[in-house]
This record gives structure tokens, C-alpha cells and sequence, in this order.
């Protein structure tokens, strides 16, 4: 076994007091290894064992020899270089955030808010610092990883992604580099080598569908795009298989103007709709009004998710919440896991590498039976027995 030659032991006062007789204050550069050394009296090897907690096989570092490391390292104030660190294979407890579209909100937009705040407590609790990506190109409103954006996430030991508009040819680039990273939102991939944690919008969408059918609603309508992607495609899923149950005919709005959003549902002699996350349900429901249809007397409304807009007015909507929160932290703690940091935990919640979490139902104040022909409410039962066994 070998052992780091150690110079006469020096207490903190002492190295303190060394360091003032070079000059009366610290280094006025970048504190390096090398400076941590000369004031321990140690090699920078030692300096570099003690940082990363790893000796080779037959090194010795006695508990003293540690100390006064720690010590040089307080009083000159040195920092491991991130970059450096990774390059030497070493993890520098610091993990990414990036996001395709702009993070912070404005005039009231404030999507993305609750999934950073569970982010912010999970890596809190596992001790990590986070680190926010925002200087990435941008093409077409969303930013891009291209070019320099890959060597900036390589500060980071592992990366969370957010956003509805990514690149596909860079989640199978950061694929094949074996980049440690999660999507926060259910992304398909070849094989299924994707790491995500997403919400579960098929089952929501699908129990609040139910739950307008089970009051009598036969002319449920959905308001929304009907694009290819994964969280749209769950929503149209869900609705679609409990329209498929109970035997009604789906019927689509695309939600391109308010105002002909709000002639369609009345031409259609619709009595429920549902309104994807694009929708504003305050400027759907004026434009309801002025058109005679009062929420929920004359239409039931729910919300799938909570809309991309602010909602100021004091309606309480009927439908699902998604568990951003909840879901950011999960990614946090998954990400950790597959960077491999200090403190990352071994559980159910970070084991699965494909997490769909399920949404909260919400009562709220705009769903109830839909009128019977004479004006009055009709409070219908579910559907009968044998009309769900037919449809």
C-alpha cells in the first residue's frame, strides 16, 4: 500500500495564517487545484482524490490529510470547474432543465410554473443544483439543440426536457449519445428507449366523457386540434372509446375562432362539450352567451387539463387537472437515477422508465344533465344497462 507523503500537519489557523503570509489574501485568479495543494502542503493528486471521494487501489488518505484539504478548500473559496469535472468522468451534482418554448409566463401564461416547482423540491430534497438552458437557438418560435446547445448540456450531468413542439432527430441524437435525460410528457420511441413521465390523458379523458354520458348527454362534442401528437392523440383516444361504449357519434370542432367555435356547438344542438388545453374556455363561454347559450344551463362544458391560458373569471370548470407538480418531481428523481448523482433513489419511482401518473377529477360548477325537450332539467340516469351492453 502506498501512502501520500503529508508535510508537518497544519491546523486551519495555521493555513489560514500561511496564506497570509504569501501576500494577505487569496488568489485574485480562479482558485485552482494546484493553490488548494500548495496551501495543504499536499499534491494535487490528493487534492483531486479528496474532491471526488475515490482513491486508486493501495492509496491512503488519512483522515487529517483529508481535513486540512477541506479546510485550503474553505479558505480559498475553490469550486470544482463543472466542465472539467465531467470531462474526467466525475459528476458535479448539477442537472438541466430545458425547455422548447420560453419558460417564465407572460400576460398570464404560466404553463410551465408547477412542473418547475416539483422539480425545484425534488432536486432540493436528493441535493442537486439545477440548471435552466436558455441561450439554444430559436427556429420558428421553438429553440433547438443544434450546434452549440449539445457541448452546453454536457455542463449538466443529465438533462429534464419540456415542451409540445420538439425535435424528434434530437431526442434519437441524445439517444444514441447515451446523454442521461427524461421527457416531461408521454414520447413514443423506437423500442421504447425514451425515458418520460406524462400524465395518463387516455383514462382521464375517457372517465370524463363518462361522466357527461352518465348524466344523460348523448350529443357530447370535442373542441380542439386533432393533431398526431402524443397528448393529443391520448385525449382523442380516450374520448373515442367511451363514445365507441356507449354507442354516440363523436363529433369534432376545430377551435380556430371563438365565435364559430360557439355557432358550430349550436348548429350541432350539442348539450356537452369538452375543450382540449389550446381552448380558452372564458372567451368560448362569452362567445356562448352572446349567442344565447348559457354554461351550463344550456351546455355542459369540462376542461381536459388546465387550459395554456390564465383563467382570471371566478367560474369553477368541471373536468381533470394534470399533475404537474407531482410529475416534475418524478422526472427529477428518474433523471437522477439514470445520471447517476449522489443521493438518487432506488424506488418505484425511479425504477420505471415510462410513467404515466393519473389526473385529478375535478366537480366543478359546469357539468350537469342536459335540459329535456320542454325546457326543464332532465336529470337522466346512466345510461341503461342494456344500451352499454349494445354499443
Amino acid at each position: 500500500m502506498r501512502i501520500i507523503p503529508l508535510s508537518e500537519p497544519r491546523s486551519a489557523a495555521r493555513l489560514l495564517a500561511s496564506a497570509h503570509s504569501r501576500g494577505g489574501s487569496m488568489p485574485r485568479h480562479r482558485v485552482t487545484q494546484t493553490d488548494v495543494a500548495a496551501l495543504a502542503g499536499v499534491s494535487q493528486a490528493t487534492v483531486s482524490f479528496v474532491l471526488s471521494g475515490r482513491t486508486p487501489s493501495g492509496v491512503r488518505i488519512s483522515e487529517e490529510t483529508r481535513q486540512r484539504v477541506l479546510d485550503a478548500i474553505r479558505i480559498t473559496g475553490y469550486s470544482v470547474n463543472p466542465v472539467a469535472q465531467r470531462l474526467a468522468g466525475g459528476h458535479n451534482q448539477i442537472l438541466g432543465v430545458f425547455t422548447y418554448e420560453t419558460t417564465f409566463p407572460r400576460g398570464g401564461r404560466d404553463f410551465y410554473g408547477p412542473f418547475l416547482v416539483g422539480i425545484e423540491h425534488a432536486a432540493e430534497q436528493i441535493g442537486v443544483d439545477l440548471l435552466l438552458f436558455t441561450s439554444a437557438r430559436v427556429v420558428e418560435g421553438s429553440r433547438r439543440l443544434t450546434r452549440s446547445g449539445w457541448q452546453r448540456l454536457g455542463i449538466a450531468d443529465g438533462c429534464l426536457l419540456l415542451g409540445q413542439h420538439e425535435e424528434r432527430a434530437e431526442l434519437q441524437h441524445l439517444l444514441d449519445t447515451n446523454y442521461p435525460f427524461v421527457f416531461l410528457g408521454r414520447r413514443e420511441s423506437e423500442g421504447g428507449r425514451l425515458p418520460y413521465v406524462g400524465a395518463d390523458y387516455l383514462a382521464a379523458t375517457k372517465r370524463a366523457t363518462e361522466r357527461a354520458a352518465d348524466l344523460g348527454h348523448r350529443r357530447i362534442g370535442y373542441v380542439g386540434p386533432t393533431g398526431s401528437d402524443e397528448p393529443t392523440s391520448d385525449r382523442l383516444s380516450g374520448y373515442r372509446a367511451l363514445m365507441a361504449e356507449r354507442g354516440l357519434p363523436t363529433q369534432f370542432i376545430d377551435p380556430a375562432d371563438p365565435g364559430q367555435t360557439a355557432s358550430e356547438i349550436a348548429e350541432r344542438q350539442l348539450s356537452a362539450v369538452l375543450l382540449a388545453p389550446e381552448v380558452d374556455p372564458d372567451e368560448l363561454c362569452r362567445a356562448l352567451a352572446g349567442r344565447g347559450i348559457s354554461v351550463p344551463d344550456d351546455l355542459s362544458v369540462l376542461l381536459l387539463g388546465q387550459p395554456h391560458h390564465r383563467l382570471p373569471g371566478p367560474t369553477l370548470w368541471s373536468g381533470f387537472t394534470i399533475p404537474r407538480e407531482q410529475m416534475g418531481a418524478r422526472a427529477l428523481l428518474l433523471l437522477s437515477r439514470l445520471a447517476g448523482t449522489a443521493g438518487a433513489r432506488e424506488d418505484e419511482s425511479t425504477t420505471d422508465l415510462h410513467q404515466l401518473l393519473e389526473c385529478t377529477e375535478v366537480a366543478g360548477e359546469t357539468l350537469t344533465a342536459p335540459r329535456a325537450p320542454d325546457g326543464s332539467a332532465n336529470r337522466l340516469p346512466a345510461a341503461p344497462e342494456q344500451e352499454r351492453n349494445n354499443a
